[in-house]
C-alpha cells in the first residue's frame, strides 16, 4: 500500500472522529479529504476484494440493508455505509474505515450504495461481482430531467465492467432497456402479482415506449410504470422474471408472507417489509443475493430479520409522542408511501411535513405537486410544515383538502421538536432527504431512536 493511500486512510479516520465527536454522521467530509491526498482512494481499496453495488431511483438504501445483513451472516464482515451516503466521498469514508492506518482492508466485501450518476466513478473502481439495478423513475427535473439521463449514466459505467452481472428489474422498462446496450450477463427479477389489496395503486397514464415512441400496453400493473408490458409498435416486451414474486400472503403491520419462483421453483419465505413497494425491494435483494453465490438459506434468513436505514420508519419518545420518520425523495415513491399510510389500521391524523431543495434533494420542488397528498389528508387533519420551502408545501396541503385553522408552520427545528412532544397523539413526518436529516440531528440530541421493525 502506497504512503499517499495510508495518509489518506488516516485523514479518514481523524476526520471522521472528529465529526463523531460533534454529533455529525462524518460520513461524506471525511471521505472527501480522504480523496484530496489520494484521488483514487476508492479504487486503491478495492483492489484485489468482491463488491456488490445497488443502484436505481427508489428502494436502493432498503435493498442494500438486505444485502449486507445476509453478507455479514455469511462471510463474517463486509464495508457498508450504515447511513446510505452513496456519493463517492461516501463510499471513500465507507472503505476507509474498514481500512488499518496501513492501508489495509479489514474485510473482504464491500455491500455499496451508489447514486445513479455516480455509477461512472464507482463501478470502474470497484468492480463489482454484481450489480442490481432497482427501478428508474423520472426523479428531480434538475438532477435528471429524462427518464433515460440516470439510465445513460449507468449504461456508460457498465461499458467499463464487462464481467458484473447485471441483475435488473424486468417490470421497469428503463431498467430493462440497459440489457441490450451491454455485453453482460444479465439475471431479471420482478413481481407478478398485485402489490396492494386493491390491485394497481398510482399508475402513470400514457406510459410511453422509451424505444419508439408509442403507447404501451399492460397484462398486468403493480403501480407507476412498472408491470408486464408490450409496445405493439417496436414489439419491445417485458423479460421473464429468473425469480420473481407471484404471490403475498399474512400482510401484518411489520411482515408478510412472499411467494417466490426462484429459477423454475417455487417457495415461500417471510419477509420483514410491508405488503407493496418494498416488495420490490425485498426481491431485489434476494436475486442480487442468489446472484453473487451467497446460500439460499442465508439469503432468505436476511430478508426476515434485516434492520431498516435511519429515516425509515424510524421512531422516537418525544417527551411521551410517538414520532415516527418517513423519508421522501420523489413523486412516485411519495405516492407509493401514502398508499402504504392509508391501509394502515388507523392513518395518520397527525403529519409533520418538510420540503427543502438542497443539492441532495434537488433544486427544483415541482414534484412535490403531483404527490396524491387527497388520498392521505382530510379536514380533521393537523398538519406542520416547515423547511426551506414550507411555502410551496403548505399551499400544495392546503389545495389537498387541509383546513387552514388546522395548519401550522414551524420553521426552527428546535421549536418543531418541541411542538412534536406537545401533541397528544402520534405523529407522522414525511420530508425530504435535507430536511429529515436535520431534524433528526435535533431529535438525536435528546431522544434515542427506536427501529419501528424490532420486537
Amino acid at each position: 500500500m502506497s504512503i499517499k493511500t495510508s495518509a489518506a486512510v488516516a485523514v479518514c479516520h481523524a476526520s471522521y472522529k472528529a465529526m463523531r465527536a460533534l454529533g455529525r454522521t462524518g460520513r461524506a467530509l471525511p471521505g472527501r479529504l480522504a480523496m484530496m491526498v489520494d484521488r483514487n482512494i476508492v479504487r486503491h481499496l478495492s483492489a484485489g476484494h468482491k463488491a456488490i453495488v445497488i443502484t436505481g431511483t427508489n428502494g436502493k438504501t432498503t435493498t442494500t440493508h438486505m444485502v449486507q445483513q445476509a453478507i455479514i451472516n455469511t462471510y463474517g464482515d463486509a464495508a457498508y455505509d450504515p447511513s446510505s451516503t452513496n456519493l463517492e466521498q461516501g463510499i471513500a469514508t465507507t472503505l476507509c474505515l474498514d481500512s488499518t492506518l496501513s492501508g489495509k482492508r479489514k474485510s473482504d466485501w464491500a455491500v455499496i450504495e451508489s447514486d445513479e450518476g455516480a455509477t461512472q466513478l464507482l463501478l470502474p473502481a470497484t468492480l463489482p461481482q454484481v450489480l442490481v439495478v432497482t427501478n428508474l423513475y423520472r426523479d428531480q427535473v434538475d438532477r435528471y430531467p429524462t427518464w433515460t439521463t440516470a439510465r445513460d449514466y449507468i449504461i456508460e459505467a457498465i461499458k467499463k465492467v464487462p464481467d458484473t452481472t447485471l441483475v435488473l428489474n424486468a417490470d421497469c422498462q428503463v431498467t430493462a432497456s440497459i440489457a441490450a446496450q451491454v455485453p453482460n450477463k444479465v439475471v431479471w427479477y420482478g413481481m407478478e402479482c398485485n402489490a396492494y389489496d386493491e390491485g394497481v395503486a398510482d399508475f402513470d397514464e400514457g406510459v410511453e415506449c422509451i424505444q419508439c415512441g408509442a403507447p404501451l400496453e399492460y397484462t398486468h400493473r403493480t403501480f407507476a410504470h412498472l408491470g408486464n408490458y408490450t409496445c405493439p409498435a417496436c414489439g419491445c416486451a417485458h423479460h421473464t422474471p429468473d425469480v420473481a414474486v407471484v404471490g403475498i400472503a399474512d400482510k401484518q403491520e411489520k411482515s408478510c408472507t412472499l411467494t417466490l419462483r426462484i429459477h423454475g421453483r417455487q417457495v415461500e419465505i417471510p419477509a420483514n417489509v410491508r405488503a407493496g413497494y418494498d416488495v420490490y425491494n425485498a426481491v431485489a435483494a434476494l436475486t442480487g443475493l442468489i446472484t453473487l453465490g451467497v446460500p439460499e438459506e442465508e439469503a432468505i434468513k436476511a430478508l426476515g430479520h434485516f434492520k431498516h436505514a435511519a429515516h425509515r420508519f424510524e421512531i422516537f419518545n418525544v417527551e411521551g409522542t410517538e414520532a415516527r420518520l418517513l423519508l421522501m425523495k420523489n413523486t412516485a415513491g411519495a405516492n407509493q408511501l401514502l398508499n402504504m399510510l392509508v391501509s394502515e389500521e388507523h392513518p395518520p391524523t397527525n403529519l409533520v411535513c418538510l420540503l427543502g431543495n438542497e443539492i441532495m434533494d434537488g433544486i427544483y420542488t415541482d414534484w412535490i405537486q403531483d404527490i396524491n397528498w387527497e388520498k392521505l389528508v382530510a379536514p380533521e387533519t393537523r398538519v406542520m410544515v416547515g423547511g426551506p420551502c414550507f411555502e410551496v408545501l403548505r399551499e400544495r396541503l392546503l389545495a389537498a383538502g387541509v383546513d387552514p385553522a388546522r395548519l401550522t408552520v414551524e420553521t426552527d427545528y428546535p421549536a418543531l421538536v418541541a411542538a412534536m412532544g406537545a401533541m397528544d397523539e402520534p405523529v407522522t413526518v414525511i420530508a425530504n432527504c435535507s430536511t429529515i436529516e436535520n431534524l433528526r440531528l435535533e431529535l438525536v440530541k435528546n431522544y434515542q431512536p427506536l427501529d419501528y421493525w424490532s420486537d
